[in-house]
């Protein structure tokens, strides 16, 4: 993993103050988190994906996209594991958080260059002056070129998805996606349903018990199949088990391994 860091000089010029910055190139599935910063830190991503989870709700975050964390705020973020992001992180302490950082993911915004200049400036030495300059022209940037984030009925949904995915192993509430979305759990449960044709739950209860079916597979025991894919309940996973593919889960495990 291809990794640098460097801290900035203090200094403070109309309250703001850039504190650190610096560009990784992450293997594929690396973690940072669930973590909390006492300052404002953006990470602009140059090539690859990964997810960014804040206030409860999953983001994906592409080439082009910044995620925004901001003083206080409980994060994790996570490479793609088969296309791992690259992305050039800036730290800054301010005396509050202006509303065009507002939003946990702006996309696209046109401040590419400027975040590539940022990671160029390593093999330069320390050049404090110049990250001042860089740091005052990118908020200039964002506060001009940033529209206000707007949110679809379909991006509702594909946050729900993409929550479901990568929590389906712990237990989940729809209420609680409904909540840090901001709508209603019925309204939250219909979108769902246009865009992936059956309710959350249904579509959770598909991918544990297709991730059972894995893990039995994989020459796990029914009781570490059933836990490692969300099932608190063992009689209930066995009874949803046969319902779906026509044979109880122990009966599988040993066609695997016969």
């Amino acid at each position: 993993m291809e990794k640098f860091e460097r801290a900035v000089a203090p200094g403070w010029w109309h309250g703001l103050a850039p504190l650190n910055y610096g560009y990784e190139a992450c293997e594929p599935g690396h973690r940072f988190g669930p973590a909390v910063r006492h300052y404002h830190l953006l990470h602009f991503v140059l090539e690859g994906e990964g997810t960014f989870l804040k206030d409860g709700v999953l983001h994906r975050v592409g080439p082009g996209d910044l995620f925004v964390i901001c003083p206080e705020e409980v994060t994790t973020y996570q490479a793609s594991q088969t296309t791992p992001w690259k992305y050039v992180w800036l730290g800054f302490q301010a005396g509050e958080t202006p509303e065009f950082l507002r939003p946990p993911v702006l996309r696209q915004p046109p401040v590419r260059k400027l975040f590539e200049q940022l990671r160029d400036q390593y093999q330069y030495g320390p050049q404090d002056g110049k990250i001042f300059a860089l740091l005052y022209e990118l908020l200039y940037r964002l506060s001009q070129d940033t529209p206000a984030p707007s949110r679809r009925p379909n991006d509702y949904a594909s946050y729900a998805k993409a929550y479901l995915e990568t929590s389906y192993m712990q237990p989940v509430s729809i209420q609680r996606i409904a909540a840090a979305l901001h709508i209603d759990r019925r309204y939250l449960t219909n979108l769902f349903r246009e865009a992936y044709g059956l309710p959350p739950q249904a579509y959770l209860m598909e991918l544990r018990l297709e991730q059972a079916q894995r893990f039995l597979a994989q020459g796990y025991a029914v009781t570490e199949a059933a836990s490692l894919a969300g099932f608190s309940d063992l009689s209930n996973f066995s009874r949803q088990y046969k319902r779906r593919f026509g044979q109880c889960p122990s009966a599988r495990r040993s066609q695997d391994h016969l």
